[in-house]
């Protein structure tokens, strides 16, 4: 007897939980999905080589918007990740204002990066760039991060394997008045340095 009422207790417990999580989710919109990815290529042309183009690589990919972007860069690879991080927060704050995004979940497939947020967050010093960062844009994004294989790492994959967007999908990527005066002739970029 004294067995079944507990059981009754813990089910009924076990419904408002499920109760309350619904209509949590039905007031607060689920996170975005987005990638960030670096990397060191470990052999380019030897042309581009030699003229100091550089093997580093930051990446981030926004799948829900069919968003792969990819840039070279110069620096160690935890770098090279946050340089990812704020590309990719950069992107969505000044792209995707009518998107109406308010959490956004990276996921990243380096170990060091994913805990500079949790256990060892010596990259994320108090006062330091990077920490002033991430405080400016924590004020407009809920930012959540997690680790994920880097077989299943979408900033990771060939453009070539990407979804395309659904036609359904709207992507407002016009360029504004400010792209406008900053048209003109661009060299080929041999890569930035973070």
């Amino acid at each position: 007897m004294l067995f079944n009422s507990f059981r009754r207790e813990q089910c009924l417990v076990w419904v408002g939980i499920m109760i309350a999580w619904q209509v949590y989710m039905n007031i607060v919109k689920s996170p975005i999905e987005c990638y960030t990815a670096a990397f060191h290529n470990k052999s380019i042309d030897p042309y581009l080589e030699t003229i100091g183009f550089t093997r580093g690589m930051i990446a981030f990919s926004v799948p829900d918007f069919g968003v792969l972007f990819r840039c070279r860069a110069e620096g160690r690879l935890i770098d090279l990740e946050f340089g990812a991080l704020f590309s990719l927060l950069k992107f969505i704050k000044v792209r995707l204002t009518d998107a109406g995004i308010e959490s956004i979940k990276i996921l990243s497939s380096n170990p060091e990066f994913f805990f500079s947020f949790t256990i060892n967050p010596h990259h994320l010093d108090p006062g330091s760039e990077r920490a002033k960062l991430l405080g400016g844009y924590s004020k407009q994004f809920k930012i959540l991060v997690g680790l994920v294989e880097s077989t299943k790492n979408k900033a990771l994959i060939s453009a070539a394997d990407y979804p395309s967007l659904p036609s359904s999908a709207v992507l407002n990527l016009k360029p504004g008045n400010d792209d406008f005066k900053k048209i003109g002739f661009k060299p080929l970029q041999k890569g930035i340095k973070l």
